[in-house]
């Protein structure tokens, strides 16, 4: 039994008019709280509050705009637009949501683009969406139908909604965002699920619930779903709405394009969600296949997912540092599959499960040696001999990224791989994944490290 309710009632989405004459207060000033308060002026807003918990510096507000550190303050808005990293569950933002009208910046910009009739496709998954996303909007370019993406890949859709006009909206969005938008009716992909963000959620089975609430309003046969995901996804939406990509790809096509930048089965599976999608939007694959496999062809990795960044000594080193959870680890090792591996995991711990990684390591113990950072290292590191049982494991304990791409350097040979793929989030010793993904490279080239960015 899911421990917790749905998201606040009073969460809705309305379109930015709506904003005009309104108190509009704006929970978080990260980059979709700034771009709500874009939003919110020039849709002729009354007034506009921004709270964050951190210091704001007022020379970067707008004029005209006001900030409080106290969440309370927005009671006395109108609106009130939370930013996705803030969850509805929390105390505050329930207490808020009984006050006054909370919204979203994904929910706003998707029911302004419904109102415009801007074809949209939505794209989440646990992993792979941004690959999904950007894949299927460089595919629909390529064959004549421009597309552009945004979201939870870093550009938020109320700051790009000005320039949509009539080209197609590709949007990454992740759980956070898909849980307050209730009433999406477009087409939408869904790549991978497993346990994530149980911080935010509180529980598997709500992480999976408020993630696919983004496609419960979608029509039949609207959302392609992988096949990883499918029994999970029947059990949270119609089975009606879903999408099988075997079931709209053209006879031949699936084996035709060949993804030569995206390694791996789980990249496949990204490709083929991709295409379909791109059909459910309209798009004539059969016809347009020579645009879609060259642009199948040409799509290179995105940064921090399986990137490689750097060669020393015959090694390459590789950045996956968006792999927050131990599934997408596995994903890497398998891309990875035939080479020798020194895996670089750990990070902040969020109580996944690991065994199953461990039990993958110690069975691969002969082509991939393991070396930990804290937090979640200590842990990993206690299942992989706890599973080995007293066999012989290659693994390695340190106590920070300099210590353990250290070791991992000494103790990988000629034409072995480093990999970094985390498994879980990095901000217990980092800002973000970008600056764990930097830290890493300047680590790299202080020791000597030539820098690559291709495969």
């Amino acid at each position: 039994m899911d421990p917790r309710p749905a998201p606040p009632p009073r969460e809705r989405s309305l379109r930015p008019a709506e904003l005009a004459g309104r108190r509009v207060g704006v929970w978080g000033h990260g980059r979709e709280g700034r771009a709500a308060v874009s939003a919110a002026l020039a849709a002729g807003a009354a007034s506009v509050l921004v709270a964050d918990s951190r210091p704001v510096d007022p020379a970067t507000l707008p004029g005209g705009v006001a900030a409080t550190p106290d969440v309370a303050d927005l009671a006395g808005c109108d609106v009130v637009f939370r930013s996705p990293g803030i969850s509805p569950y929390r105390e505050d933002a329930r207490a808020l949501a009984d006050r006054t009208l909370v919204t979203t910046g994904t929910g706003v910009a998707l029911a302004e683009a419904a109102a415009r009739g801007v074809p949209v496709l939505c794209v989440t998954g646990t992993k792979g969406k941004s690959t999904t996303s950007a894949l299927a909007a460089a595919v629909l370019t390529a064959a004549g139908r421009p597309a552009v993406h945004a979201g939870n890949i870093g550009t938020p859709l109320l700051d790009v909604l000005p320039e949509v006009g009539s080209r197609t909206l590709v949007v990454e969005i992740s759980s956070y965002q898909a849980a307050a938008v209730p009433d999406f009716a477009g087409r939408g992909a869904l790549t991978s699920l497993a346990p994530e963000h149980l911080d935010w959620h509180g529980s598997a089975e709500t992480y999976y619930r408020d993630k696919l609430r983004v496609f419960s309003s979608c029509p039949e046969r609207s959302v392609v779903v992988s096949a990883q995901a499918r029994p999970l996804a029947e059990e949270h939406l119609d089975a009606a709405q879903l999408v099988d990509p075997a079931d709209v790809l053209p006879a031949g096509l699936a084996a035709r394009v060949q993804p030569v930048h995206l390694p791996g089965a789980h990249n496949r599976s990204n490709v083929e969600v991709a295409l379909a999608a791109c059909a459910l939007l309209g798009l004539d694959l059969a016809a347009r296949a020579d645009d879609v496999t060259a642009a199948v062809a040409a799509f290179r990795a995105l940064p921090h997912r399986l990137s490689p960044v750097a060669t020393l000594g015959g090694v390459t080193f590789v950045d996956d540092t968006l792999s927050t959870t131990p599934v997408s680890v596995l994903a890497a090792l398998d891309a990875l599959a035939g080479r020798p591996v020194t895996l670089i995991a750990g990070g902040q711990d969020r109580g996944l499960d690991y065994t199953g990684l461990a039990a993958t390591l110690v069975a691969r113990r002969e082509e991939v040696a393991l070396v930990t950072v804290p937090d979640t290292g200590a842990r990993l590191a206690d299942d992989v001999r706890r599973e080995a049982a007293g066999a012989a494991v290659r693994l390695t304990e340190t106590a920070s990224l300099a210590e353990a791409v250290a070791a991992a350097i000494a103790g990988t040979a000629p034409g072995g791989v480093v990999l970094l793929s985390p498994g879980a989030p990095s901000y217990n010793r980092f800002r973000d994944f970008e600056e764990l993904a930097a830290t890493y490279e300047q680590i790299l080239v202080d020791a000597g490290a030539e820098c690559v960015r291709a495969l």
